[in-house]
């Protein structure tokens, strides 16, 4: 009866030790390198100059617009094929638009296993601009938990569909349980009505009116990509900057945010 005792007491301890471990472990706070980056369907030097841009960053997260699938421009299941050449082998496809051949849409790819994946379509003011997507995955990092989202707003002069289209991203995300980062190209400049809309929940992760510039490549002259963020308090950032030697293969540059989820 004593060993029986004695054994309980001990398992009870275990226990006790355990939670207090998991308990430290999820208070310590957690880096987290994120990119986004428009890749133009790697129209212009392919698949692998993408993969390569991706490994020399070494993000832990990577939102991906204008992702082209099974088409004649890309005859492959795209973001499989990049998951394996960049090493990150967890990857979601939001789908945005289905093409004649295949289709079209945004991509996360993670070093993380990507759980409770999500993907809307985004919907168009009377303006004929294509529909979009948001798709968003909650991601696991050393103990921490986070939401990480991607999508790629209409290209119109007018922000009337963009508005729409923030409007309903919002709709989607407010309510999560999680903090949450969005990458995207979101062919918005600051001082657009588009910003202003998205920093009702969204924080911009560098100073608006600062932000380096994202298009065109080789010589940029304004910004349209952005990694945001909810809320602002989870959230310290550590390192925010366009990645300027990227400079041919793509028609945007690649911007890269580091994190820390405190």
């Amino acid at each position: 009866m004593q060993m029986k005792i004695l054994l309980f007491v001990l398992v009870w301890m275990g226990s006790v030790r355990s939670t207090e471990l998991l308990a430290q472990e999820n208070n310590k706070p957690v880096e987290i390198k994120t990119m986004t980056y428009n890749i133009y369907s790697a129209r212009k030097m392919g698949i692998e100059a993408i993969a390569i841009v991706i490994k020399k960053v070494d993000p832990d997260v990577v939102s991906l617009q204008e992702v082209e699938r099974n088409t004649a421009v890309n005859p492959m299941d795209f973001p499989k094929e990049l998951a394996a050449l960049t090493g990150m082998k967890y990857y979601y496809f939001a789908h945005a638009l289905t093409l004649k051949q295949g289709d079209y849409g945004n991509v996360i790819l993670s070093k993380y296993p990507l759980q409770d994946t999500q993907s809307f379509h985004l919907s168009v003011a009377d303006d004929g601009d294509d529909i979009r997507s948001l798709g968003y995955a909650r991601i696991e990092k050393e103990g921490k938990e986070f939401y990480f989202a991607t999508t790629h707003l209409g290209y119109k002069v007018n922000d009337a569909t963009r508005l729409k289209q923030v409007g309903e991203i919002l709709s989607h995300v407010k309510d999560l349980k999680k903090p949450i980062i969005l990458g995207g190209d979101l062919n918005s400049r600051p001082n657009s009505q588009t910003m202003p809309a998205l920093q009702k929940w969204f924080t911009v992760a560098c100073e608006a009116d600062v932000c380096e510039w994202t298009v065109p490549v080789p010589k940029p002259t304004y910004t349209c990509d952005w990694i945001i963020y909810a809320p602002s308090q989870a959230f310290d950032v550590k390192d925010y900057a366009v990645q300027f030697w990227a400079d041919k293969e793509s028609d945007h540059f690649p911007v890269v945010g580091t994190f820390v989820l405190k």
